[in-house]
């Protein structure tokens, strides 16, 4: 096995109050409710994506905090750790018109890397990637 796309999952993009202790409140909110964040990138600290072991718990969290959200189906891609495997998806979507959102890491290891891929056309990208297996 080379490259696989291994399914999809709930990108949570929240918008938090850029102050102290911020980030704190909503992750000990999360804790609380035993929701683990198994993804989490910002952009800023107030533009946040978080993936979740929990979306339904997420959901009720983010409400009941009041806090800009909305959610997006994106890819888990496993990809060989090496140089240039980023390279070749991102050719092969951009050839076929699909604009990559967004791509962070979920979890790496010695000899495979999992992408977080938020495409702009999340079916279409899970086709083209498909031929990667």
């Amino acid at each position: 096995m080379k490259r696989v796309v291994t399914g999809t999952l709930t990108e949570f993009d929240i918008v938090i109050p850029n102050k102290p202790g911020a980030l704190a409140e909503l992750t000990e909110q999360l804790a609380a409710d035993a929701v683990n964040i198994k993804s989490i990138s910002t952009s800023g600290v107030e533009n946040i994506r978080m993936v979740t072991s929990d979306e339904g718990t997420t959901r009720k969290v983010l409400t009941k905090a009041k806090l800009p959200w909305s959610e997006s189906e994106i890819l888990q891609v496993r990809l060989l750790n090496r140089p240039g495997e980023l390279a070749k998806i991102a050719h092969m979507l951009s050839r076929e018109k699909i604009n990559l959102d967004s791509v962070y890491i979920l979890c790496g290891g010695e000899e495979f890397t999992d992408l977080a891929v938020k495409a702009s056309n999340p079916t279409k990208a899970m086709q083209v990637l498909s031929r990667l297996i």
